[in-house]
């Protein structure tokens, strides 16, 4: 029990041993399965070789027998003596017979394979019979019967072997007979014929000679006729059932062209055989040769078992060996296992954790690799903070450094800076960096910077530069080129490698970069003053656009233009554009302004922009003061918009939004505010229709409009004068009144407003046809 638990604990031996049985009983069952096979075909074939040679032979016997029948008959038959005295068709003397019956006997006597000899004259109707078909023997009646056969008018057919079966017993041959008749014509006229009987022991003997070459006892040569009768057997115990061995041959025969055909077929209950055959040049004889199977194979079984028994000891064996064998290479594993346990710190049932040894092993690896990976990554941390942190130290602070301890910050922490050289500072920045910060997280921001300043280091290096590149932890990255001289071809060459730099990052991240480089440093104290300059020289990206490289010359004439005016003339045509709702005048505006302030210092040119923004709000607002409703455009986010844009084109782009979008809000701002003073004036003439003073003039009064303006307003809204909708009105009412309120026609004028009735009634006639009395009489009447 204690081995057992043993072997459960030592996985990975016992797949050692597994993998060794296995692999040991795949090899003896492939090729012993091979052995046996191959041993099996071949032995089949060295038997249907020997069956074929075996019914040559029964074929040349059975031939050459006959040929001795035939002579021995064509003696007899050319003998006068015998033939004239027996076969003729005339009376002959009694002495005459005698003479040729004992001429005859005394052929059968020379021949010990004859039967009898029988001659039927058939002239006479007489029979002459020797041996067993004689008078005074017990075949006589034989005889009668083959001369019954004699007689038909169809001959037997003659110079062959013909089985004869007169006692009618089954698959049984009384003798075989060979006929010779008078003449060799087809039809019979009382011929006389010679027959001679062969003993069918004779034939016998010579199947039994050749069977003793098979297997004597359990196979068997026999003869079978066109018709599938059997003619001939040495052993019929051993034959199958005839039928089916008859059908079994018929269809093979139909397959196979050749004399010669072997097969393997199971018959019946009598298990499966291996048949031979051969079409004879006999009477249309087939000789047959029936082996069983199992008994041809029976040497071949005998080998498989011993081979089995071989296998199972050579398997014992292997065994015994592998467990040894497994044991030595498992050492070595052991060895380890225990040293690993030791280090590890952990007890034996460790090994718990894992399917098997090696799987235990791989989990303390990968455990211990883990933990190294941990700690060496949180080296490397600390190790890139601290040179980070240096690097920032002298681009932030640089002239808190002397000269020793610039050249001693530098070699202590490993940074590849030429001291004694010149340098370049370069300010990276990401484009589209609102973007780029709202779909990332921190931890990948710092992959990025990570793969930037990798990329630029390897594309530096080829260079005569010495290249740093520190996270400044904002919006932009450092990078420090240091080079023992500077000369303008190294300042271009730089400038190639930043571009260099720029398309590997878009190739491979979809980063856009802007670089902005400084003009050579000559010391090191300098780095901090010009890391300001070249930072503010950045802020030119809002003119240059992205993906440049910002050089101190491209923004040279920016830096030194601190005056600063602005276009107070686009000034005033953008206000009254705005005014006017004239787009493409504020367009055009707003376009000129920006690319006015873009000639100035970075500061005026954000204090423009800014300045613009204003002029579009408070004229805005201006707007709103003096209107029913006021315009619907919200603009308080539009000055952090602009500041958030990176580029002038954006800036101008966004701009333009918010011009087309006054100029929509303006455009829909019109057409409310006529329509809020369509329904302002039809109130009022709803509410004072009944006051006689009501007209044009007074509704503008109220409205504190010109009587013009709200005229002409009315008039394209309605298509009707204020004066004929007021008129419209007072007339509906006074319709109104006649037909529900029974007051005069002077009281209902002043109700609705009226003060001349011949006006009034003037009016009301116009509109509906008749007078105002003619109007309530046809009423009343109605």
């Amino acid at each position: 029990m204690r081995m057992l638990q043993s072997y459960k604990s030592r996985k990975y031996l016992l797949r050692i041993l597994l993998s060794i049985t296995f692999l040991m009983v795949i090899v003896l069952f492939l090729s012993s399965t091979v052995l046996h096979y191959s041993s099996e075909t071949r032995v089949v074939q060295m038997q249907k070789e020997a069956n074929r040679k075996v019914m040559n032979q029964i074929n040349h016997n059975i031939t050459y027998m006959q040929e001795i029948v035939k002579n021995q008959a064509l003696t007899i038959y050319n003998d006068n003596q015998i033939f004239f005295t027996l076969m003729s068709s005339q009376q002959q003397e009694d002495m005459d017979i005698i003479n040729g019956m004992r001429l005859m006997s005394k052929a059968q006597e020379a021949s010990n394979f004859l039967h009898s000899i029988m001659i039927y004259n058939g002239h006479m109707d007489k029979i002459y019979a020797l041996g067993d078909l004689a008078d005074n023997m017990k075949d006589h009646d034989k005889a009668e019967a083959m001369a019954v056969m004699l007689q038909n008018e169809t001959k037997i057919p003659q110079m062959q072997l013909l089985p004869m079966n007169f006692s009618k017993r089954e698959n049984s041959v009384d003798f075989f007979s060979l006929v010779i008749y008078e003449s060799f014509s087809d039809k019979n006229d009382h011929e006389s014929a010679l027959v001679l009987n062969v003993k069918p022991e004779w034939i016998f003997d010579n199947l039994n000679a050749v069977n003793d070459f098979a297997i004597p006892g359990e196979s068997d040569v026999f003869i079978i006729d066109q018709s599938g009768n059997l003619v001939l057997s040495g052993s019929e115990q051993n034959i199958p059932e005839l039928n089916g061995l008859t059908e079994a041959l018929s269809n093979h025969q139909s397959k196979n062209k050749d004399k010669f055909g072997f097969f393997s077929r199971s018959f019946g209950n009598s298990g499966k055989y291996m048949v031979s055959y051969m079409e004879m040049g006999v009477g249309g004889w087939n000789v047959i040769s029936i082996q069983p199977y199992d008994a041809v194979l029976g040497g071949i079984y005998e080998m498989r078992m011993t081979s089995v028994y071989v296998i199972v000891c050579f398997l014992i064996l292997s065994v015994a060996v592998s467990i040894i064998m497994a044991h030595k290479l498992y050492k070595p594993v052991e060895q380890m296992l225990a040293g690993i346990r030791t280090h590890a710190g952990e007890e034996s049932d460790g090994m718990k954790r894992g399917k098997d040894e090696l799987s235990y092993v791989t989990n303390v690896y990968s455990d211990m690799a883990q933990k190294l990976s941990l700690v060496t990554n949180e080296q490397d941390k600390q190790k890139n903070i601290i040179h980070n942190y240096h690097l920032r130290s002298i681009i932030t602070g640089s002239s808190s450094y002397s000269q020793d301890g610039f050249r001693n910050c530098v070699e202590q922490n490993g940074l590849a800076i030429a001291t004694d050289g010149v340098f370049l500072l370069v300010v990276i920045k990401i484009d589209n960096y609102a973007d780029f910060i709202a779909r990332t997280s921190e931890n990948e921001r710092r992959l990025y910077s990570f793969a930037i300043s990798n990329i630029a280091s390897e594309i530096m290096s080829p260079s005569p530069f010495r290249s740093e590149t520190a996270d400044m932890r904002s919006d932009h990255l450092v990078m420090i080129l240091s080079v023992e001289a500077g000369t303008e071809a190294h300042y271009q060459d730089a400038v190639s490698h930043l571009k260099k730099l720029q398309e590997v990052v878009l190739s491979y991240y979809k980063l856009s970069l802007t670089m902005t480089i400084s003009k050579f440093i000559p010391s090191h104290d300098s780095i901090t003053e010009q890391y300001n300059l070249v930072l503010h020289n950045s802020m030119y990206k809002l003119i240059l656009g992205k993906k440049e490289i910002i050089t101190p010359d491209r923004v040279k004439t920016n830096n030194e233009r601190f005056e600063y005016s602005f276009p107070a003339d686009q000034e005033k045509k953008l206000i009254e554009a705005i005014k006017t709702n004239d787009l493409e005048a504020m367009e055009s505006s707003a376009g000129l302004i920006l690319a006015q302030v873009t000639a100035y210092h970075y500061d005026h040119i954000l204090h423009g922009i800014l300045h613009l923004v204003d002029i579009i709000k408070s004229t805005i607002r201006d707007i709103n003061k003096n209107r029913i409703a006021s315009v619907p455009v919200d603009l308080n986010a539009l000055s952090r918009q602009v500041l958030e844009k990176e580029t002038m084109e954006e800036i101008e782009q966004l701009i333009v939004q918010v011009c087309r979008e006054i100029h929509e809000k303006l455009k829909d701002s019109e057409q409310d505010k006529n329509a809020v003073l369509m329904d302002a004036i039809k109130e009022i003439v709803a509410t004072n229709y009944d006051d006689m003073n009501l007209s044009l003039q007074a509704i503008a009064t109220m409205l504190r409009m010109t009587p013009a303006y709200v005229g002409r307003m009315f008039k394209q809204s309605e298509f009707v004068s204020v004066g004929e909708y007021i008129n419209e009105v007072r007339l509906s009412h006074a319709l109104e009144y006649l037909e529900t309120k029974n007051f005069s026609i002077k009281e209902i004028m002043e109700l609705v407003g009226y003060l001349n009735e011949s006006t009034f009634f003037k009016l009301f006639k116009k509109k509906y046809g008749v007078t105002p009395k003619e109007y309530r009489l046809k009423r009343n009447i109605s």
